[in-house]
This record gives C-alpha cells, sequence and structure tokens, in this order.
C-alpha cells in the first residue's frame, strides 16, 4: 500500500509519540507525495523520490558509534519514512570546499542540494548561472519557508531580486555581553550601573577598594577588538561597522563620534580603569575567574566556564549579565548576530528539483524539526506537563543530529543550550538592545567584501595604538585619510549602490 508523504510522517510522529504540546504544523493529507500548504491547498505532487544532498563537513560526521553512519541511523531512517524520498547525505571535505564544488558542478553530476559555504562563492555562482532560480520552486513547494525566515533573511540571499539560495539560517541573536562580578559590586555596596558615566564611577571604586583594574579584554587577535569593547562603542553610536546618515551609509570608524569613543577608552587606559595587558590577552575567564578583574565584554558559552569554575574553586564570586552601559545621547546596544554566509542551493543540472524543495519544506515542519532536535520519545527524551525534558546525557548521545538540519530553529538552539548548561546565560543577553549591521544584509560587493579584513585590521590596530597611548588622537583627521586611501571610500561607495537602490 503506497502512502502520502504526509500521512506516513503523521504515523511516525504518532509511533514517537511527538504530541500537539511538541508543536504541529496541522497539514493536511494530499495526493500522493504533496504535502498541505498553510492555506490548506497541497502543494503539487513529486514522483521522483531519490534525492541526493551534499552538506557542509561538521564535526559530527566523527561521532557516530557501531555501524551508524550518515545514511543509516534511527533518525535519517524515520526521515526516509516521513518523507517518503530515498534522500542519501554526502559531506563536502574539511578543506578546498570551493575547489571541490567548482568540480562538481563542472562535472555535470551534481546533487539535488548543495552548500556553498561563503557569501563571494554562492554569489559568484549565481551570476555565472550555475544555480537555479528557486522563486517558482518557493512558490510552489516551499509554503513553509515564511514560517521560519523573515523576508530580511530571504531577501539577502537574493541577486537582482531573484532567489538562487536559501541561507543555512543562525538562529543565535547576540554573541557577547557586559559580564561583571556581582559578588564585588554587593560587597563594595554598590549598584549596578545602567551609564557609561556609572559604570565609570562604579570602576572606579572598584580599583580604589581592590586595587585591581576592573575591566579586563582581549584584543589580542584580529578582529577581537572590535568584540571586547562593542558594547562600550555602542554607547556612542559607534558599536556596528556602519550608520545611516542621511540615508547613506558610513563607516562607524571615520566618525567623531568614534573618535569621542577612542578619548573615553584611553582615558580608563591611563587611570588603570582598564586592564594594561588587554593588547595582548587571548582570553578573559582566567581573570574573571580569579578576581583580578570585575568587568569584561564575555561570550555566553564563556560566561558558563567562568561560573563553573568559580563554583570548583568554592570561592563566592557571582556573576550575571547587565545592560550595554547607555551614552549621553542615549545610545546604547551590542551588535546583532550576523546573518549566516553559507546556503542551502539546487545546481541548475540537478535531477530532481521539485524534490529537493519538497524535502526541504518537509524538514522545516515543525514535527519534523522536533524529531532532529529531540531524537526520539521516550528513547531519548521525555515530555512532562507538556514540555520536552532532556538530559545532557541524552542529548549528547546523539550530537550527529545536527546533520539534518537545513537551519538552525530556535527551537532547536535553545534545547541544545539547555542540555548543556549555557541557556541560563544566553537568556540574559536577549532583552538587550541589539544594533543591526545593514551589510550584512547585502549580496556580494567585491569592493567591499574583498577589503573589509584588511580596513577592520586597520582600524584596530590605530584604534589599540589610540587608546594605549602610542598615536596622538589629533592624528585621528590623518587616520581618516589613511583609511580611505587603502580602499575605504570605494568600499563604501560600493555598498551604497546596493544601499541606496533598496530604498
Amino acid at each position: 500500500m503506497k502512502f502520502s508523504r504526509t500521512i506516513v510522517l503523521t504515523a511516525v510522529t504518532a509511533m514517537l509519540g511527538l504530541t500537539a504540546a511538541c508543536g504541529g504544523s496541522g497539514e493536511k493529507a494530499g495526493e500522493s507525495g504533496g504535502t498541505a500548504s498553510p492555506g490548506g491547498g497541497s502543494v503539487a505532487p513529486v514522483k521522483n523520490k531519490d534525492l541526493s544532498i551534499m552538506r557542509a563537513y561538521h564535526a559530527s560526521l566523527e561521532q557516530f558509534k557501531g555501524s551508524d553512519n550518515i545514511n543509516d541511523n534511527k533518525l535519517v531512517k524515520l526521515l526516509k519514512e516521513g518523507s517518503g524520498y530515498n534522500v542519501k547525505y554526502e559531506p563536502l571535505p574539511k578543506d578546498n570546499v570551493s575547489q571541490k564544488i567548482s568540480v562538481i558542478l563542472a562535472s555535470g553530476s551534481v546533487p539535488d542540494i548543495l552548500w556553498i559555504p561563503g557569501k563571494s562563492d554562492y554569489f559568484k555562482l549565481a551570476k555565472q548561472g550555475a544555480l537555479e532560480p528557486l522563486d517558482k520552486l518557493i512558490d510552489s513547494y516551499l509554503p513553509n519557508l515564511g514560517k521560519v525566515f523573515t523576508q530580511a533573511e530571504i531577501d539577502a540571499a537574493k541577486l537582482d531580486g531573484v532567489t538562487y539560495g536559501i541561507p543555512v539560517r543562525v538562529a543565535q541573536k547576540v554573541g557577547a555581553g557586559v559580564l561583571i562580578r556581582t559578588d564585588m559590586m554587593e560587597e563594595l555596596g554598590l549598584q549596578e550601573p545602567k551609564t557609561l558615566d556609572e559604570l565609570y564611577a562604579f570602576m572606579q571604586t572598584i580599583k580604589a577598594k581592590k586595587n585591581i583594574a576592573p575591566l579586563t579584554a582581549a584584543a589580542s587577535n584580529p578582529g577581537a577588538f572590535t568584540g571586547a569593547f562593542a558594547p562600550f562603542a555602542g554607547a556612542f553610536g559607534v558599536g556596528t561597522t556602519t550608520v545611516d546618515k542621511s540615508g547613506k551609509l558610513e563607516f562607524t570608524w571615520l566618525q567623531p563620534e568614534y573618535k569621542e569613543f577612542l578619548a573615553t577608552m584611553k582615558k580608563w587606559y591611563d587611570e588603570g580603569l582598564i586592564d594594561q595587558e588587554f593588547a595582548i590577552n587571548k582570553d578573559v575567564k582566567d581573570k574573571m575567574i580569579n578576581g583580578t578583574a570585575a568587568v569584561s565584554v564575555t561570550y555566553w558559552a564563556d560566561a558558563l566556564t567562568i561560573e563553573r569554575s568559580i563554583a570548583e574553586k568554592k570561592a563566592a564570586g557571582k556573576i550575571r549579565y547587565i545592560e550595554p552601559p547607555v551614552g549621553k545621547d542615549g545610545q546604547s546596544g551590542v551588535p546583532e548576530q550576523s546573518l549566516s554566509s553559507t546556503y542551502a542551493v539546487i545546481p541548475k543540472q540537478a535531477k530532481n528539483k521539485e524534490g529537493a524543495a519538497d524535502y526541504y519544506n518537509f524538514l522545516l515542519e515543525d514535527k519534523t524539526d522536533t524529531l532532529i532536535t529531540f531524537g526520539i520519545e521516550n528513547e531519548d527524551y521525555k515530555v512532562e506537563n507538556g514540555k520536552v525534558v532532556q538530559t545532557a546525557e541524552q542529548s549528547n548521545a546523539i550530537p550527529w543530529r545536527t546533520l539534518y538540519f537545513m537551519l538552525d530553529t530556535d527551537k532547536s538552539f535553545n534545547a541544545r543550550l539547555e542540555a548543556k548548561g549555557f541557556l541560563p546565560f544566553y537568556k540574559q543577553l536577549l532583552p538587550f538592545k541589539q544594533n543591526r549591521e545593514e551589510t550584512s544584509y547585502a549580496p556580494f560587493v567585491e569592493a567591499w567584501d574583498t577589503k573589509f579584513t584588511e580596513l577592520r585590521n586597520y582600524v584596530e590596530e590605530n584604534s589599540l595604538r589610540f587608546i594605549m597611548g602610542k598615536r596622538d588622537l589629533n592624528e585621528f583627521d590623518k587616520f581618516v585619510g589613511e583609511f580611505n586611501a587603502k580602499g575605504g571610500k570605494a568600499a563604501i561607495d560600493a555598498m551604497n549602490q546596493w544601499y541606496t537602490s533598496k530604498k
């Protein structure tokens, strides 16, 4: 007896006990091989049930046990049964990925879904005509796309108004924030600082009473300075890369407010409020653990390490995140997490384009997401009072399940964080103001993307020198000229061709 994909999925999820409390898609049984759309109709049936997917390499590939592998394990069997597709997964290599993708596309023997890591390669291949335009396929077979992705996320993958790929969505919304040792705050009878001025006074008191440099940072690696000082730069309105001024983007690094930010950090540094080794530090955890620092901009995963290490030492230390300090003009915030630069595409020469879109839609169904996120009920998790309960041991027993995501959903991301103990610190960061970087939503812009890392590194190098007094801030205008001469003006002009055209 032949079942439709939706009927099989319903039977499988019923067998697994994925109850309505875990979320249901409310689909209707359609024709053989079809799925119901949110509007009540069915997408077109797909006759070809053979499907191949080539995804980016992931360390989870090395975590299978026994005879299990990416195409033969308890979860992939249920995915195949529930979708009705004879799907075969294959990983891209760890190294020389761009070269491998070029060879695959040139061979004519292509997968039906291919992951393209890197914005540059994705847009280059789209321009070359190697990728299938997806808009009609999305309309016909992918009704679930709009339930998971925002329009801005979808638009970020468009070239000349056409969708050629779907970003492998990043669920993480924020990465780091201002972490403080609350035990020191309580010991000294201090109030949580809300503004930049209050933070300054807060650190002055800690330095005087504890004889430490309160603020530590790790700025030795390229890109590290920007992250380590982003919430403080945000208080001046320059915590992202660009700012909109009169309808056009400008680099924040060249603004008078950035000079003011640097002057304030120099003052803090000169007064011993900033760790004098911050420019060579590779890590902040040890100083926060040992109590030789009281404030740092710390990633949520590192915050858990700090908390656990303090507990292991049987010390009295306590930590938590505070809101990013507010500047004199009411500015504040941390950078919003950037979009993924990996894309799922359907090659132009793919044999089963409709099936590829239909299977992707199946992966976006809530019940499928629950299966991949948690595994099998009463084996990998249980449901108590309508809530999924999964121990760290159960979660870690099936780490390879992430291989089957085409995107990271909020549910899956939060479940993994909860299993590993990260969720409480991550959730502390979520209410804080997040500043969007507009260029993250841009297509590949050659003058920008090919020069960005060099330009950012030049800014960081000189920012360190300005703060540490190795370059006089009176040379800020000269620095601006040097930056533009290195390609800064060409980069922002090219980016504005995109930015102003979309308004």
